[in-house]
């Protein structure tokens, strides 16, 4: 074999899950400059061997195309243990326990903040009352942070000025109590009223958040992830990912989604989408940079949380402690007016940008395919595949407007594993027949798999829990951390599992042809893992190793003693 057409690599003996269109297995594979240049039998592969090329037995283990993650913020999930660890909580001792603890070592009238600590994940099920956190820690304003809702006790109410008499500020609502006028301490959307809300912890510095960052991709890479889509970027954000990518210490590709807040007039909307790609044009529209750095989507959030009780919903939300909700007509917050939505999704079609909204309950997706289908009528979205983030509650009429306008979604499976059951008691299993319906969803249109990965390291202990293989097993099972079984009849095989985390996501970013699948001209980003997830035991999916991983054919990640 002459030299410059010997392979760099060649893997063999192994059973290639190539997830190509007609699910074709393989032997062998072989790479050459970064790409895969041959899949077929041993015998076949083998030719391409040269002097130089190494060699992998898989001695007949997996081998897949690498993993893809459509959602997660790893800049501020790197960073948010320099200070120190974060609480794992699992139900309200557990948030007392943490808060007084915090009171013992933190001076008095110092702020006590818990981050992203959603009630659905708690044994009770519900929010922290007022009371409760003032008996934890009388004498500091306490924060607790569930996105857009969150609660404080009675002196952070009063450091901030907060009163019977303070105003809703927009789009946001300072909940009272309907019989005394008094506030209750939940805040929706409102968390901007506190006054003096700060950190203790010191300062990140930019080299700081850079090598953090560095590590979590290559724990990304451990767990066998070659592609992330950071769902939520500001144009500094995105330098950092173009700097790493240009000091050649990337080891995982980055589709960087801009944020984005629409102002209520045209010739403001537009002066800012025209100068969001920056005088360097690096920073957009989509589809601008390479196969390791890539612009994305413009993202945008239209609602707010499933999580915590503010998801914009068709029906009401129900009255009760968990989401401590007093109204009848209650049905969540809408961040986005729909005409000035419909704007935005017009004037990024014309500039050739893809969008998403952060889109939590069927209210705001009923919202979000209005303005898509407005904006379809002046420039057509279908090539430019606009999408749905979380997409969690699809009605059919929304499944048939996403296939008739080329809509994809980016659904989490860990939500159904670490939420559902908790749901499933607040809602009933009326409205939780359609909670994130995977096989439905593929009946019309594209879905890719995504963590929403926020806070910590651990693939199963963060916030959100980003373990690709956890992601799989659910979309596989269906079944939640506590042991119900959600809708049997939207499980997926594993071939389309796998798909959600690969192909599919491929597919969300327009790199469907460059990655996503083992076959000849396409990067060769793949894994190695220790057992076949395709007929093990599906119990035992969440546990699988990786041995190895390749992206750009280059070995990012190798398991010690294979």
């Amino acid at each position: 074999m002459p030299s410059a057409l010997a392979a760099d690599w060649i893997i063999h003996n192994a059973e290639v899950v190539t997830l190509d269109a007609h699910n074709s297995r393989a032997e062998a594979l072989a790479i050459r400059d970064g790409k895969i240049v041959a899949v077929g039998k041993d015998e076949e592969v083998l030719k391409l061997a040269g002097p130089k090329t190494q060699m992998l037995d898989a001695d007949g283990r997996t081998v897949l195309p690498g993993l893809i993650d459509s959602h997660v913020h790893p800049i501020d999930a790197a960073s948010s243990e320099l200070s120190g660890d974060l609480p794992v909580l699992r139900s309200l001792d557990d948030v007392f326990r943490y808060i007084r603890t915090e009171a013992q070592r933190k001076p008095p009238g110092e702020w006590i903040i818990l981050r992203f600590a959603f009630p659905t994940r708690l044994k009770e099920g519900r929010f922290p009352t007022r009371a409760e956190l003032d008996a934890a820690a009388p004498h500091h304003p306490v924060l607790y942070h569930a996105g857009p809702a969150s609660m404080v006790n009675s002196l952070a109410l009063k450091v901030s000025g907060i009163t019977r008499n303070t105003p809703n500020p927009p789009n946001g609502v300072i909940v009272k109590d309907p019989e005394t006028g008094e506030p209750t301490g939940m805040l929706r959307n409102a968390a901007g009223a506190l006054k003096g809300v700060r950190s203790s912890d010191k300062p990140i510095s930019a080299e700081q958040r850079r090598q953090a960052l560095k590590k979590l991709l290559h724990l990304y890479n451990r767990h066998g992830l070659t592609s992330i889509c950071d769902r939520a970027a500001s144009r500094s954000e995105l330098d950092i990912y173009y700097e790493l990518k240009a000091r050649g210490e990337l080891t995982i590709r980055v589709n960087v989604a801009r944020e984005f807040s629409p102002p209520s007039l045209r010739e403001e909307l537009i002066r800012r989408l025209d100068e969001l790609p920056g005088e360097d044009k690096r920073g957009g529209p989509t589809g601008v940079g390479d196969d390791w750095v890539r612009v994305g989507p413009i993202k945008v959030f239209l609602d707010g949380g499933m999580l915590n009780g503010t998801a914009y919903m068709r029906q009401p939300w129900p009255r009760g402690p968990a989401y401590q909700i007093t109204e009848d007509n209650y049905r969540g917050l809408l961040f986005i007016r729909p005409e000035v939505l419909a704007m935005l999704a017009e004037e990024a079609a014309r500039r050739g940008w893809q969008l998403t909204a952060h889109t939590a309950g069927e209210g705001a997706m009923d919202v979000l395919l209005d303005a898509y289908d407005l904006a379809n009528r002046a420039v057509p979205i279908k090539p430019l595949r606009f999408c749905i983030t979380h997409a969690n509650f699809p009605a059919l009429h929304n499944l048939e407007r996403c296939q008739r306008l080329g809509v994809v979604a980016d659904v989490q499976p860990a939500w159904l594993w670490k939420d559902g059951s908790t749901l499933l008691r607040l809602l009933g299993k009326e409205r939780m027949r359609w909670f994130q319906p995977y096989k439905s969803w593929l009946q019309y249109t594209v879905i890719g798999g995504g963590s929403d990965h926020m806070l910590k390291f651990d693939p199963f202990l963060s916030t959100n829990p980003w373990s690709p293989w956890l992601g799989i097993y659910t979309a596989i099972a269906r079944v939640t951390e506590w042991g119900d079984v959600l809708f049997p009849e939207e499980r997926l095989s594993r071939e389309e599992a796998l798909k959600l985390y690969t192909i599919h996501n491929a597919y969300l970013t327009h790199e469907e042809k460059v990655k996503g699948s083992l076959e000849i001209g396409k990067v060769a980003d793949l894994i190695i893992i220790d057992r076949d997830v395709l007929t093990c035991d599906a119990k035992q999916i969440p546990f699988t190793k990786v041995l190895y991983t390749f992206v750009g054919g280059r070995l990012v990640h190798q398991t010690a003693h294979t």
